[in-house]
């Protein structure tokens, strides 16, 4: 069998949500992820994110309409249509999968156009309030909502019950497979101390010099050290570099281990984050969120114990203070990130079940 993954590389979270849907499927089924957008399209979401989030909150609260977003949707189609048609050909797929919102309806409409009869499925992307581009297309095969709260919002608006499942938010397989028992030895093979309270500091797409203020104020809290997550950031070693009780740590493939290494996980609000966090047991400190996109993450952390909003400096360094000297209420953040972790993968077990039986009823 074959699944073709639409994804977007509009920030890392699309595509680590389609990295996950892979690893549910194979080795049974061969994936292709592919992004059949522009490369301009990335690079506006990199320059706005970066530097102008006023702007990208903007962009997203513009089309955050049911008209607006048909529309959106009337353009994207346009400007797309034949990459998405080129994708569609070259891959011959046996399943479509999606976790962007604007690759549902031209993707849809690509499908009927070539008279594909293989089965399209939506995956939500946002565990707290959906998007309306999200809630345009209803032709879909099936539709899997990772959160109660995303499910009761497509039925809302009209989704039907028979073609919508509740399926928990997939992470990807390195994160469930890591060995907690690995963390002294990866704080000490990155220089670190075994036996210090850790912060992961997250998010290095941010901006190099916001992302080396935060860290060089988190050392304020003498008890801990910090991790830094650059990502594809190469700009941000040369503003940390030398520090003691820092380390830098550039783009890898094998993100678990380092997350493992941490007690407790600090940045931007993405979903992928937060989940990947929970996963190991990590409670979350959400320190900034993209406008209109990810505030919405902010209850969600706040409503299901997953850690804590703190938007200030001081807020972050009170709770990382308290944290570094009180085992019990880093155990107690830590038991409730487990919990919920739990809960999020039981209803994930079943999403190779609704993939299986989407092709078989096709």
């Amino acid at each position: 069998m074959k699944a073709l993954i639409l994804t977007s590389h509009t920030g890392h979270g699309h595509v680590s949500l389609a990295q996950a849907l892979s690893d549910r499927l194979t080795p049974d089924y061969t994936v292709d992820i592919v992004d059949p957008q522009s490369d301009l399209i990335c690079s506006h979401y990199r320059l706005v994110s970066r530097h102008a989030q006023w702007l990208w909150g903007a962009e997203f609260r513009l089309i955050d309409t049911p008209r607006r977003s048909a529309f959106a949707h009337k353009v994207f189609t346009r400007l797309f249509a034949g990459s998405i048609r080129e994708t569609l050909e070259r891959s011959r797929p046996d399943v479509v999968i999606t976790t962007h919102p604007l690759l549902t309806v031209a993707v849809m409409d690509a499908m009927n156009e070539r008279g594909l009869r293989c089965p399209l499925i939506l995956m939500f992307a946002d565990p707290g309030r959906l998007h309306h581009s999200w809630l345009t297309e209803r032709r879909a095969a099936v539709t899997f909502a990772p959160t109660a709260d995303t499910y009761r919002q497509a039925l809302d608006a009209g989704f039907h019950a028979d073609r919508l499942h509740l399926t928990g938010w997939p992470v990807r397989r390195q994160f469930h497979e890591v060995d907690h028992r690995n963390r002294p030895s990866t704080l000490v093979r990155l220089g670190l101390d075994p036996d210090r309270f850790t912060v992961l500091l997250q998010g290095g797409g941010e901006g190099a010099a916001k992302f080396a203020r935060i860290a060089r104020r988190l050392l304020a809290v003498p008890a801990l050290q910090v991790l830094v997550a650059a990502g594809t950031n190469q700009s941000l070693p040369h503003g940390l570099g030398g520090l003691d009780r820092v380390r830098v740590v550039p783009f890898t493939n094998e993100f678990a281990k380092i997350m493992n290494a941490a007690d407790v996980v600090m940045g931007k609000a993405g979903p992928n984050t937060l989940f990947e966090a929970a996963t190991l047991a990590k409670p979350f400190i959400a320190t900034s969120y993209i406008p209109g996109q990810e505030q919405p993450n902010l209850r969600f952390i706040d409503r299901n114990g997953l850690g804590w909003i703190a938007l200030q400096a001081r807020e972050q360094l009170a709770i990382l203070s308290r944290l570094a000297s009180d085992a019990d209420a880093r155990r107690a953040a830590t038991e409730a990130a487990g919990m919920f972790s739990a809960r999020n993968e039981v209803a994930a077990r079943n999403l190779r079940y609704f993939i299986d039986s989407a092709l078989s009823h096709a």
